[in-house]
């Protein structure tokens, strides 16, 4: 009487398993996952691409779909996807969407661009360190940027050194001197008889 059992719980188990099962999309987007994991992308591009096709999670499939094209180096299909993710109410998928839109921006030079979505990224999750971490470099790319695209001003004679800091530089350069005629000076002084001897 188990047999039976359990030949009929497996049936239902392959029905679900299989392509054709109530258990799609479900299935589709574990191989994609696993697929990608693998760093089987082409692979991983055919499962979500067929998860798609149940219209279901398609906000979620799309983002999955976005990090597929942005591993392969295709930044516009990335971007295209994860456009289509941001559809989503989940905020934890929004966050994802910003925060791998700002690494391709970030990847691609176009810094302004990642600071505005790792701001937009840490709106929805503060306590992100790897967001805090990206949205500082790409602010200090962004300084960087503007600090040279602005015109240096010729009408002002640059600023002397301010009395305080040049005496201060002074006396640090005056220690470091002194230390340094001590340091050859106590060689020289050493008795013969006291230096240590070569065997």
């Amino acid at each position: 009487m188990e047999r039976p059992v359990l030949v009929a719980l497996a049936l239902i188990a392959a029905a679900m398993v299989s392509s054709c099962g109530i258990a799609e999309p479900h299935v589709s987007v574990l191989r994609g996952n696993y697929s990608f994991g693998q760093g089987r992308f082409q692979t991983a591009t055919v499962s979500y691409l067929h998860a798609l096709e149940r219209d279901q999670y398609r906000e979620w499939i799309s983002f999955n779909l976005g990090n597929v094209y942005h591993s392969l180096g295709e930044s516009e299909s990335a971007l295209g996807m994860w456009q289509m993710a941001r559809e989503a109410d989940s905020e934890a998928l929004l966050f994802g969407v910003h925060y791998n839109t700002g690494l391709l921006f970030y990847e691609a030079g176009r810094y302004r661009e990642a600071y505005e979505e790792f701001v937009a990224a840490l709106r929805l999750n503060p306590a992100s360190i790897a967001a805090k971490i990206n949205l500082e470099l790409a602010l200090e790319r962004v300084q960087a940027a503007e600090a040279v695209a602005t015109p240096r001003r010729t009408e002002q004679p640059e600023q002397p050194e301010q009395p305080e800091a040049a005496d201060e530089s002074r006396r640090i350069l005056e220690h470091i001197r002194r230390r340094e005629e001590q340091r050859w000076f106590a060689v020289e002084e050493i008795p013969e008889e006291e230096r240590p001897r070569d065997w």
